[in-house]
């Protein structure tokens, strides 16, 4: 899902505090960012071939980048408690989490919100043929799926929240591990699992906001050397002064994998960590919904497979139109 970072987080702070739905009609935001990022992984889709030793990290990969995103709103209702939307959500953005979703919202009790949406954009993409290849080019196929999420906020008043989904993948060529003569189908990647996490809203004073937050995935992959179980925690402080707003964004997960991988004979065990760190200056030039945007993030995975060692990195600045 990583990693596009930008909001409006003005919003995205009185949003998450108080759960309820925005203004009548049409609402929402539209952003631009320009920025830098880069970093190693054995699967950035613009290094075609693997040199050297397999069991090596990847080489370093950077470049410019510019991405619009944003959302669309559109709530109704006698009491305005419901809602329609499709685009970037905001919640998920601020935690470093770039996906297109679609989908309805509806209010009730006090502040309470249950939403059901589509995510396309998650499991799609590139990815290669055999990630396992060396010193030949690699070959690209791609990885299609669905995933489905609910999201209940303020469960029945608590200031607990829960954030499911439910996915499937597919990748159209797989021939990983194509150079064994044995156990390929351990390695296939096609697969189907589920999400769950809890957070819990603190209000820290009227302009601070913490959120702390646990995760638990279980992947469950035709290839059972790529099926796995990760463990999440996350933690999120919002600070408004002003015209300012700023966030801090820190995850850290713990990921199982359930058999030996044939190509390295050793079962993956990964721990990765996440920061975040965003900065908004609303009405910006003295300009009324304009807000400029400043990011940086960071990620690291370290595996007992050197292989599947991993970073990156963002920084980049934006501006966002909201209405």
């Amino acid at each position: 899902m990583k990693h596009l970072y930008l909001l409006p987080l003005g919003i995205a702070l009185s949003g998450t505090v108080f759960a309820g739905l925005d203004k009548p009609g049409l609402s929402g935001e539209v952003s631009l960012l320009a920025g830098y990022g880069g970093g190693k992984s054995n699967f950035n889709m613009d290094n075609e071939t693997k040199t050297g030793d397999l069991n090596s990290a990847g080489e370093s990969k950077s470049g410019a980048m510019f991405a619009p995103l944003g959302q669309l709103r559109y709530t109704f209702g006698e009491n305005n408690d419901h809602q329609l939307y499709f685009g970037t959500a905001r919640g998920d953005i601020i935690e470093g989490v770039f996906a297109i979703e679609l989908g309805y919202a509806m209010e009730f009790g006090n502040e309470s919100v249950l939403s059901f949406a589509y995510l396309p954009t998650i499991a799609k993409g590139e990815v290669w043929e055999d990630p396992y290849l060396t010193n030949t080019a690699r070959k690209k196929t791609d990885i299609s799926g669905n995933t489905y999420r609910i999201q209940y906020e303020n469960i029945l008043d608590t200031g607990l929240s829960g954030d499911f989904a439910f996915y499937d993948q597919d990748v159209d060529n797989e021939k990983s591990g194509s150079q064994l003569t044995g156990n390929q189908e351990l390695l296939n990647r096609d697969a189907k699992g589920y999400y769950a996490g809890l957070s819990m809203g603190l209000p820290v004073s009227a302009t601070s906001f913490l959120e702390p937050s646990i995760s638990y995935q279980d992947h469950s992959a035709d290839g059972k050397a790529m099926s796995f179980k990760r463990y999440g925690i996350s933690l999120t402080y919002m600070h408004m002064v002003g015209k300012h707003a700023f966030s801090v964004n820190g995850d850290y997960s713990n990921t199982q994998y359930d058999a030996k991988n044939p190509v390295f004979n050793d079962t993956q065990k990964d721990n990765s960590y996440d920061v975040n760190l965003a900065y908004e200056y609303s009405e910006f030039m003295g300009w009324e919904n304009w807000g400029f945007n400043a990011l940086l993030g960071y990620s690291n995975t370290a595996s007992n497979i050197n292989f599947y060692d991993s970073n990156d990195y963002f920084t980049g600045v934006g501006l966002t139109y909201k209405f």
